[in-house]
């Protein structure tokens, strides 16, 4: 005899989330890179986060990127770089981790 509720996870239990296969679409050409600067706040990327930069991904004139700027790594929009820029590569997610207050 089945007394109680049901778990809300109840029949779940099988569909696990692969993460790599949802943030990663060309493993090749992805790195990660963790920002270490509260430079680019204004953007939502904070000083810890980490970015999945595709190299593979089409860049358009509003993509995120990251680009090499007098030795540095830089984020920036597409539209905001000067031509002969070396672009790395589109930005395509930024795993952010939640403080507690």
């Amino acid at each position: 005899m089945i007394t109680g509720f049901p778990s809300p996870a109840q029949g779940y239990e099988q569909h696990q989330i692969d993460f790599n296969s949802y943030i990663i679409k060309h493993p090749s050409a992805t790195v990660v890179m963790r920002i270490e600067s509260s430079h680019y706040t204004n953007m939502g990327i904070y000083s810890g986060d980490l970015i999945v930069i595709d190299r593979a991904k089409k860049i358009n004139r509003n993509s995120l990127v990251v680009y090499e700027s007098e030795g540095h790594f830089v984020l920036g929009r597409v539209y905001t770089i000067r031509c002969e820029t070396i672009i790395t590569g589109a930005i395509t997610h930024v795993l952010h981790t939640v403080k507690d207050l």
